[in-house]
């Protein structure tokens, strides 16, 4: 049996950034809060592949077209001269080599026809982790990676980055499944420590469910709105490793009202897209 434990994480972000996808109008002196709270605990906070109309691929796709995607996001990222990436690839030469030589593309594709979908999935997952982290030039801006800390003092720090003002804090949990590495037993090359390690970052695929945010702190108000949805259940176990029960039988109204581009779902074990007609 796979373990799973509870991993306490934090985003922080501009008022700004938040209030464009949610589609709430930014003021810096007043900004209509109980509109963001509303659709924040409805729809949560997605990755950019959800705001975009960019067609990169769906979350829940692993062709061969992915994998293609994936070498030559790694080639451009390999070209990276910041610090902390090039000290990232030195300390990983198997995956430098393997992905800088254009001809084990064939050699990627061959060893994942021998995989399952959802081990090929594991696999996409794995490395689009990284190029999410490394900031992939191509990826970067269609990731399907919401990236959180588990330190707050982090998430603080990145909520301040660009001389923001008016920032904000989610604070949420996240269940973790201690899974295999499926990389490893199919000899593909790994990696140790991410790029930033010292960020403490869990990249989470497809975004933070509302069923996972606890609340939102607006720093520069000093003020803290828990979930409501918290005080409707009696919570238990079950709550922090299935989340937070949510009515959410006016979703598509509420997504509607928001800049998402589409949105998601999961049963637990797989997550897929969803689109709404405007």
């Amino acid at each position: 049996m796979k373990k799973r434990v509870i991993q306490l994480i934090y985003r922080g972000d501009s008022l700004e950034n938040l209030c464009e996808k949610l589609n709430v109008y930014f003021d810096n002196e007043q900004t209509n809060i109980s509109t963001i709270l509303e659709r924040l605990f409805m729809v949560g906070e997605k990755a950019k592949r959800f705001c975009t109309d960019d067609e990169n691929f769906e979350i829940d796709d692993a062709d061969n077209y992915v994998f293609e995607k994936i070498m030559k996001y790694f080639k451009t990222s390999l070209k990276n001269r910041n610090r902390n990436i090039i000290t990232f690839f030195d300390r990983n030469p198997t995956l430098k080599s393997f992905f800088s030589n254009k001809q084990n593309k064939k050699i990627f594709l061959d060893i994942l026809n021998h995989a399952s979908t959802r081990e090929r999935l594991a696999i996409r997952n794995y490395y689009l982790t990284l190029l999410h982290q490394l900031a992939a030039i191509n990826y970067k801006n269609k990731s399907h990676f919401v990236s959180t800390s588990s330190e707050y003092k982090i998430a603080e720090k990145f909520s301040k980055s660009k001389g923001n003002k008016n920032r904000i804090i989610l604070h949420c949990w996240q269940p973790l499944k201690m899974a295999r590495n499926i990389a490893k037993k199919y000899n593909l090359p790994t990696y140790i420590l991410g790029p930033y390690h010292y960020q403490k970052e869990f990249s989470i695929l497809g975004g933070i469910l509302p069923h996972y945010i606890a609340g939102i702190e607006f720093t520069h108000l000093k003020e803290f709105y828990p979930n409501p949805n918290i005080f409707k259940q009696n919570i238990s176990d079950e709550t922090f490793f299935y989340g937070l029960d949510i009515d959410q039988s006016n979703f598509e109204e509420t997504f509607l009202l928001t800049n998402y581009k589409r949105s998601l779902t999961t049963d637990g074990f797989d997550i897929w897209e969803n689109t709404f007609s405007r």
